[in-house]
């Protein structure tokens, strides 16, 4: 596109105020950004800067409630989340670059040299197969920066690409990001709290407050000389400045406590470390409650409907166990609040505050309940200096209070001030997804329905019999090819519910004739077992591709469900992290009934609203990249053609002969 036919960004009189929020987060916006500028965006911490970029981008109000006004035009855009894990929408680097290209109705060969072009330019040095689940929070923001990268958009809005990435990966990001604004002559917006490095890039600063009014724009040079002192005021990583000093505060009588610091390359395995070392910890097994854990998604740990009620929880039930009094807890979670900058959030929605105050209400919450070991995995990131200088403060209080603390980071200022560095080296191990199922979508729905209609002739025993030892006898060929049979422990709500039928047939059949109830079950089992087994092979995309491509069904609802059918699988793996994270807050299962269904209902409760809020957020990191209604109209494609399983016949012909089985003996 001609860059004189270009919009760029114009912004007016634009005021945010979320539902239920006694003050706007925006106010009163009014700025242009002229098409091919470069704009550097900063502010403290919880000022709206991400707010400001969903605005931009046109999907604020997709994931959040409340009033908007003012107007907002603005080129195409490719926004880049902070939170990589938002973006995930497929299950390989490949797809999930190439996603928005599909929506745009790029052809296949175009769509892999564009992928490949924007993965080698943000040095994500890993195959296009490798399973972008497996991927570091480094190397996942990367990729997602590839994916925006890959669609040339006419605006860049990026929400701190380099947060999470050590100095040499943060180096390629913004000469990719250089490279492109050369090429394109995109417009840029980025925000990032340590933001000096950008300098040489961006030609204009936009300035906000804690109150999320606009109070400088300009020549970045000048706006850093003429007002460095209003800047530093804010808490604002400026050029040429130290790190400031931490924020140390009392925690405790003072006792011998070690700061332990892995580090290493984006990828390495920092996470990993940390929670193999978090898992082997005999405290955790035999006292959970004397750990301290916040996670790279400190989302995970909110437990409560405000930031007090999150953060305390712990520390009063830890409280009473121990017989003392709730005031004690109350009033050292308030001091850790007030330390970490959060007193004046204790009653709000700790899910509708910033990032960067989540990541130090976790640490807060790590904290309030005095453990004597602490896991931290990279607890500084997305922090103004004033933020960055509390949690330091904190962390080295505790130290000094006797805990034992164990951080995941690459913050070099942090960094200083360990006891301890262990540098991980990152593993050769790959995690390639495989290329062609087992068994795809389609024959896996198939194969029961031929079961189905083959299980109305199981009218008798012996036919019942016959049709189950073709199906046993199915299963092991299957086996003797590569079939994973899945763990029997999948099966038992299926011979639940098998059973159930039989009995009922039987309780109440005339004269309750067993056999009536054995016929039944025999019936059910003989499509219900298959259906489950072949269930477990089901892979999304696979699928997906199927169903679009295959039988020509309307795109964007199929990829929608595959999509969905993804953050399935996701939240199953958050369960045991939730149920981790719950169990060292003294929330585990006890031993009566009632504290069993009470436990679970908390961790079902805290799935659904990840489930809820994955969903949402997912939804605007999927329309950010052209899903909703693709762009300029396009017809959509697909980055791969569809496969069939290596099985998919054998599964086929083995189930049309057990279907046929029970009609071939009298």
């Amino acid at each position: 596109m001609v860059q004189g036919q270009r919009k760029g960004v114009q912004v007016r009189n634009l005021t945010w105020t979320p539902f239920a929020s006694p003050k706007p987060l925006l106010k009163q916006l009014t700025f242009t950004v002229e098409p091919g500028e470069r704009v550097l965006l900063i502010g403290p911490s919880g000022s709206g800067k991400s707010t400001l970029l969903r605005a931009i981008a046109g999907v604020l109000q997709e994931t959040e409630s409340g009033d908007l006004l003012g107007e907002i035009e603005a080129d195409s855009a490719g926004l880049l989340l902070q939170d990589p894990n938002d973006s995930l929408a497929s299950d390989t680097i490949y797809r999930e670059v190439a996603f928005g290209l599909e929506n745009a109705g790029v052809g296949q060969p175009e769509m892999r040299t564009r992928v490949s072009a924007a993965v080698n330019s943000v040095a994500l040095n890993k195959p296009l197969g490798h399973a972008s689940k497996d991927l570091s929070g480094g190397e996942m923001q990367r990729m997602a920066f590839a994916g925006v990268l890959a669609m040339n958009p006419e605006l860049l809005l990026l929400d701190e690409p380099t947060s999470m990435l050590d100095p040499d990966s943060a180096d390629s990001v913004r000469s990719a990001v250089s490279i492109d604004l050369e090429r394109e002559g995109s417009t840029l917006i980025v925000v990032e709290h340590r933001f000096e490095a950008w300098l040489p890039i961006v030609n204009r600063i936009l300035v906000l407050n804690g109150d999320g009014e606009l109070v400088f724009d300009g020549e970045p040079n000048a706006i850093i000389q003429n007002h460095a002192d209003s800047l530093e005021s804010l808490g604002l990583w400026l050029p040429g400045l130290s790190a400031p000093k931490p924020k140390k505060i009392e925690l405790g009588e003072p006792a011998s406590g070690q700061l332990k610091i892995l580090t290493g390359a984006s990828g390495a395995g920092k996470t990993t470390e940390l929670k193999r070392r978090l898992n082997t910890d005999s405290l955790a097994k035999i006292i959970p409650t004397e750990i301290g854990y916040v996670p790279q998604q400190a989302e995970l740990t909110i437990i409560g409907n405000t930031v007090f009620e999150t953060a305390s929880m712990t520390a009063k039930l830890v409280a009473k166990q121990l017989g003392l009094s709730e005031v004690n807890a109350i009033e050292h979670t308030r001091k850790l609040l007030e330390s970490l900058n959060l007193s004046h959030l204790e009653n709000a929605n700790p899910y509708e505050i910033s990032g960067g105050e989540q990541r130090r209400l976790a640490v807060a919450t790590a904290l309030a309940h005095g453990p004597t070991a602490l896991y931290l995995d990279e607890p500084t990131v997305g922090q103004d200096r004033e933020s960055w200088a509390a949690i330091l403060g904190v962390i080295l209080s505790a130290r000094d209070s006797g805990v034992q603390v164990t951080v995941a980071t690459h913050d070099a200022d942090l960094i200083r001030f360990a006891d301890e560095i262990t540098v991980i080296k990152p593993s050769s191990s790959i995690s390639v997804k495989d290329d062609v199922p087992q068994v795809s979508g389609l024959a896996i729905f198939l194969a029961p329905i031929m079961l189905l209609i083959g299980s109305m002739g199981v009218t008798s025993v012996s036919r019942g019999l016959m049709t189950l030892a073709v199906l046993f006898a199915s299963a092991a060929i299957l086996g003797t090819r590569g079939f994973r049979i899945a763990r029997p422990k999948v099966l038992i709500p299926a011979l639940l519910g098998v059973a159930s039928i039989g009995f009922s047939n039987w309780y109440l059949s005339e004269g309750a004739n067993p056999i009536t109830g054995l016929v039944a079950a025999m019936r059910v089992a003989t499509f219900v077992f298959p259906g489950v087994l072949l269930a477990t092979q089901l892979r999304p995309i696979p699928l997906g591709d199927q169903l679009g491509q295959s039988l020509r069904l309307p795109a964007r609802p199929v990829v929608a469900a595959v999509a969905a059918m993804q953050r399935i699988e996701s939240l199953l793996g958050l369960w045991s992290e939730l149920r981790f994270i719950h169990s060292i807050r003294g929330l585990s299962i006890g031993n009566t009934p009632w504290m069993r269904v009470s436990e679970f209902s908390r961790m079902v409760f805290a799935l659904l609203i990840q489930a809820i809020r994955g969903a949402a957020v997912m939804a605007v990191a999927m329309n950010s990249r052209g899903f909703s209604a693709g762009r300029r109209g396009s017809k959509r494609t697909w980055a791969e053609p569809p496969k069939r399983g290596r099985l998919d016949w054998l599964v086929l012909g083995l189930s049309a002969i057990a279907a046929a089985a029970p009609f071939l003996i009298r």
